[in-house]
C-alpha cells in the first residue's frame, strides 16, 4: 500500500523525484508513531529497529516486485486486444498480495513485546487517538450522500489516472462511474468490525501479566488484514469480480495514443522503482526475523 501510495501521489516517474520521496518513507511512519504519545528510550529504540528493518525489506524485496508488475502491465496494454481477463485477474491478485505483505510486515506487527511495556496511561492515550481518528473518518463518510461519494471517488480515479498520462474519455468515465455505483459498500460493516477489533486490541494490551501475552496480541494483529474478506466473503468477491471486468473493459477501450502514453509512463516508473531498490539503504540490514520481515522474505505472517 505504501508503494502504491508513492506511485499514485507522485507527479513524475523520474528517479530524481521518486528516490527522495521514497527515502522519506520512514519519516512518514515515524510521524504517525510520535503522534500516539510519549515513549521512553527503550520503546523508541525498539520501534526504530522495526522501522529500519521494514524499510530495508520494502526497498530491496518489494520495489523489484512492483517494478515487475508495472512492466508487465505496460507491455500488455501497449498492444490492442492483447489484454485478457486472465491478465487483469493476475494483476489484481498480485497487487493484493503485495499490499498484504506490506501490511503484514509493517513495524507495528513486531512490537508486541514493546506493547507489553506500555503504561496504562500510554495505552489510554493511544486508544483515545484511535477512537478520535475513527470518529473523524466516519464524519467525513457521513457528510456525503452516496452519489457524492461516487463522484468523489471518480474524481480521485481521474486524478490518479491523469498522473500516468491516461486522460479518460467521456465513455470511459461513465464506465468507471457505473462500477463505482454498483460496488457493494462495506464501509459501515467495516466500521462495526473495526470497533470490535479495537476494543479487543486494547483489552488484550492491558492483560500484560498473561503468560501467552505476545502470542495472543500477535494473533489479534494478524486478524486485522482480512476483516472484511473473512466476514463478508461473497460481497468481497463480488466487488473484486466487478472491478476485474471494469478494468478489462477500460483497457480494451483505450485509444492508440492512450495506450502509448500510459504504457510508456508505467514502464518508466517500473525502471525507476527498480533503480531505487538498488540504492544503498540508510538503515542497517535486518537479520532478526523477530524484528521484521527480512530481505527476500515474503508471503508470511508477522513475526514468522
Amino acid at each position: 500500500m505504501l508503494g502504491l501510495s508513492l506511485l499514485l501521489s507522485a507527479c513524475t516517474n523520474s528517479k530524481m523525484i521518486i528516490s527522495p520521496l521514497y527515502n522519506r518513507l520512514d519519516d512518514r511512519i515515524r510521524s504517525e508513531y510520535n503522534k500516539l504519545g510519549d515513549f521512553n528510550d527503550e520503546q523508541t529504540a525498539a520501534f526504530e529497529q522495526a522501522l529500519g528493518t521494514f524499510h530495508v525489506w520494502h526497498r530491496q524485496s518489494e520495489l523489484p516486485r512492483y517494478a515487475d508488475l508495472l512492466g508487465q502491465i505496460a507491455d500488455t496494454i501497449a498492444e490492442p486486444g492483447a489484454t485478457t481477463a486472465a491478465d487483469v485477474k493476475s494483476w489484481m491478485q498480485r497487487a493484493e498480495a503485495h499490499s498484504l505483505e506490506a501490511r503484514q510486515c509493517y513495524p507495528a506487527n513486531f512490537l508486541a513485546g514493546t506493547v507489553r511495556t506500555l503504561s496504562d496511561e500510554q495505552l489510554t492515550r493511544i486508544e483515545r487517538r484511535f477512537r478520535n481518528e475513527r470518529t473523524k473518518n466516519r464524519k467525513r463518510y457521513d457528510s456525503r450522500t452516496p452519489e457524492e461519494r461516487v463522484e468523489f471517488r471518480l474524481e480521485r480515479l481521474e486524478k490518479w489516472l491523469g498522473r500516468i498520462q491516461l486522460d479518460l474519455t467521456a465513455t470511459q468515465r461513465r464506465a468507471l462511474q457505473t462500477s463505482l455505483s454498483q460496488q457493494i459498500s462495506l464501509r459501515k460493516q467495516y466500521y462495526a468490525l473495526s470497533d470490535q477489533w479495537n476494543r479487543r486490541l486494547f483489552d488484550l494490551a492491558r492483560q500484560q501479566e498473561t503468560a501467552d501475552y505476545e502470542a495472543r496480541l500477535q494473533n489479534h494483529l494478524d486478524s486485522l488484514w482480512s476483516l472484511l474478506e473473512s466476514n463478508y466473503p461473497q460481497q468481497w468477491q463480488a466487488n473484486r469480480e466487478l472491478w476485474q471486468r471494469t478494468v478489462l473493459d477500460v483497457v480494451n477501450s483505450l485509444s492508440k495514443e492512450q495506450r502509448r502514453q500510459a504504457s510508456q509512463w508505467l514502464a518508466t516508473m517500473g525502471r525507476t522503482l527498480q533503480a531505487v531498490s538498488k540504492d544503498k539503504p540508510s538503515f542497517k540490514v535486518g537479520r532478526d526475523p523477530a524484528v521484521g520481515c527480512l530481505v527476500a522474505q515474503s508471503g508470511m505472517g508477522a513475526g514468522e
